[in-house]
């Protein structure tokens, strides 16, 4: 290989160029001997390294990213980016979103003959994984009469067991004024769910951020205005989390048998 006879200034940009990642001086140096990009290498070419990048620096022609680690300026920007996005998505489980939720839920696919802190609770979805039990969720729910919504209420699981959102969802189904006038329900549940399919903590970490792309996410999600083209911010990273009502098989048992009596007086 023949020695080229470029400056050390061109010669460390060439390998910065090259690499396309940061780079520490010791193996900036390094690559600019093995490559004999100058003649000017002299017997330590990490320190040759060095006194250039610190020069490519002031001149903003090089970013330093970490001790002793230096790139081209849009090289370090997209690092960054790339590690700030997988640092987001890494943590988006200890963030204050909604982890799961389900949309217009029937209530007639539900089982309320348990009582709140009874242990058979069950409001059951399915994403595509497995059945998941939700009636410990915290979080918001919206009670609907057809298209409109008739109640906003919120869903929390103290120590004592009580069901969060289940309780909360059969004490409407069991009081007198509110009873008739609803007929299904949307939930958006902070708790995430696990690889087991149970439903882990609420994050804690929440930002001012967090918050308002949470409650943008839920109004545009639950009211769904005419005037909003796109969806909100918030919904954005949640939108996979969507959940698929699944009937309570207590009830699908009660309906046969409640048919085979029927069958029976009918033959008799």
């Amino acid at each position: 290989m023949t020695t080229e006879n470029l400056t050390w200034d061109q010669a460390v940009l060439r390998v910065l160029e090259e690499a396309r990642i940061p780079l520490h001086y010791t193996d900036v140096g390094s690559r600019v001997a093995q490559q004999q990009l100058t003649k000017s290498v002299g017997a330590n070419p990490a320190a040759g390294a060095m006194t250039t990048l610190r020069t490519l620096v002031k001149g903003k022609r090089v970013v330093q990213t970490e001790r002793g680690v230096y790139a081209l300026p849009e090289v370090a920007h997209d690092v960054a980016v790339a590690e700030a996005a997988a640092e987001d998505e890494a943590n988006v489980g200890d963030r204050l979103i909604v982890n799961a939720y389900g949309l217009y839920w029937s209530r007639s696919l539900v089982n309320w003959d348990p009582p709140a802190t009874n242990s058979q609770a069950k409001l059951l979805g399915d994403a595509g994984a497995g059945l998941v039990n939700f009636a410990d969720q915290d979080g918001i729910y919206l009670l609907h009469s057809g298209s409109e919504i008739m109640y906003v209420g919120q869903s929390y699981t103290p120590q004592n067991g009580t069901a969060g959102l289940y309780n909360r969802l059969r004490n409407h189904h069991n009081d007198n004024r509110k009873s008739d006038r609803w007929d299904a329900f949307s939930w958006f549940g902070f708790r995430p769910v696990s690889d087991e399919l149970t439903l882990g903590p609420t994050p804690e970490n929440a930002t001012t951020k967090d918050v308002i792309d949470l409650i943008e996410g839920i109004l545009i999600e639950g009211i769904m205005p005419r005037l909003n083209m796109r969806r909100g911010e918030g919904s954005k990273a949640w939108e996979p989390n969507l959940y698929y009502q699944i009937e309570d098989p207590e009830l699908i048992v009660k309906k046969l048998s409640a048919l085979g009596t029927l069958g029976q007086t009918l033959r008799e």
